[in-house]
């Protein structure tokens, strides 16, 4: 089966959806399927294409208009030959393009959240009534989408899955050390960093190391200073995605603060628990709190709740047994439910049920 992704980025530009296109595209091929992705390129961004097994076609941006890239070329590019066209949503220069291609070639939409510009609905609109499928992550994401209103009988729930082997490799954290957390991510307000800070002042036992970059990093940083924590914090920065597991193998748990929907699932709770350790996450009514079990695989708190979090970080530090018991657990669950073999195996059954309605 020929199959074209039409995404908005691509690896080694890092990030959530990034992420799930590339465990499509390498999970498809990997079952011996043509896959070709178009993404588009931007200045410094570039890798070698020896980890890829599908084929990518890189359209270069001109500019950015807010968050949309002005890519002319990415209309040409996707007129390849295919029997299914993915799309990825929010976005709209796949949408154009898909408006424009003709012929009867399946689409399929993998809305992985709505537009946050009214300007682009329309196109996102009809694109979504030209699918013979859509695909979310979660039933959060149905509940919460207002752009899938009327198109729900097309949705179907496939949950992101991720390629577990590479962190199956992390081994336990050093034994005797002081308990130290972790957070990876973008440092932007929704992430509820500054929640955590202030909690952190209060578990004078406990270590964090704060991976990731973002416009809230100089706040956040002076606000460790004036909590006077900064003995206890270490701050990485943007770190290569290929080396996060060697980052991973110095934490007990990992922390996910979030405070908002934006934080839609959470790719780094997966691989936390891939790699055996527990997670705390908070009480989002997104596709987080559909990946923890709370008591099982982690734990969760209130939003914003900033002594439900110290005590949360005070049982995993004291409790190295139940943090083995919670990690072996998160483990086992990705395993069953959350791998990329999975993730593609379903899209891949999704494909032939779309092909065989069209005949």
């Amino acid at each position: 089966m020929r199959i074209l992704h039409l995404a908005k980025y691509y690896w080694p530009r890092s990030g959530g959806m990034e992420r799930v296109v590339q465990g499509l595209a390498e999970g498809a091929a990997s079952l011996g399927h043509q896959v070709e992705v178009v993404a588009v390129e931007t200045i410094g961004r570039t890798g070698s294409p020896s980890r890829q097994r599908s084929s990518v076609t890189r359209a270069f941006s001109l500019a950015a208009l807010g968050s949309q890239e002005i890519a002319p070329g990415y209309i040409a590019a996707a007129w390849k030959r295919a029997d299914i066209i993915h799309v990825h949503h929010p976005h709209p220069l796949a949408d154009v393009a898909c408006l424009l291609r003709a012929g009867r070639t399946p689409v399929v939409v993998t809305q992985h959240a709505d537009a946050r510009r009214s300007i682009y609905r329309p196109a996102t609109r009809l694109v979504l009534r030209r699918a013979a499928a859509v695909v979310v992550p979660s039933r959060a994401h149905l509940a919460l989408s207002t752009e899938l209103i009327g198109y729900e009988a097309k949705v179907e729930v496939i949950p992101f899955g991720i390629d577990q082997t590479r962190w199956e490799l992390v081994p336990p954290p050093p034994p005797g050390g002081r308990p130290r957390a972790i957070f990876i991510g973008r440092l932007v307000a929704y992430k509820g960093l500054d929640i955590l800070l202030r909690a952190l002042e209060q578990v004078p036992d406990l270590r964090l190391d704060i991976v990731g970059s973002g416009p809230e990093g100089p706040r956040l940083r002076t606000l460790a200073q004036a909590l006077a924590i900064t003995d206890r914090v270490r701050w990485y920065g943007e770190y290569p995605d290929e080396d996060l597991p060697r980052r991973m193998a110095d934490a007990d748990f990992l922390v996910l603060p979030s405070v908002t929907v934006e934080e839609m699932f959470g790719l780094v709770v997966l691989e936390a628990m891939a790699a055996g350790r527990p997670v705390i996450t908070t009480a989002l009514p997104s596709a987080v709190r559909e990946v923890n079990v709370p008591g099982v695989t982690g734990l969760e708190v209130p939003l914003r709740d900033i002594p439900a979090l110290v005590r949360a970080l005070e049982t995993l530090c004291r409790d190295p047994s139940r943090r083995r018991t919670m990690g072996e657990a998160g483990r086992k669950r990705v395993a069953e439910q959350f791998t990329r073999s999975v993730m593609a195996e379903r899209h891949i059954g999704l494909y032939t049920r779309v092909r065989a309605a069209r005949g």
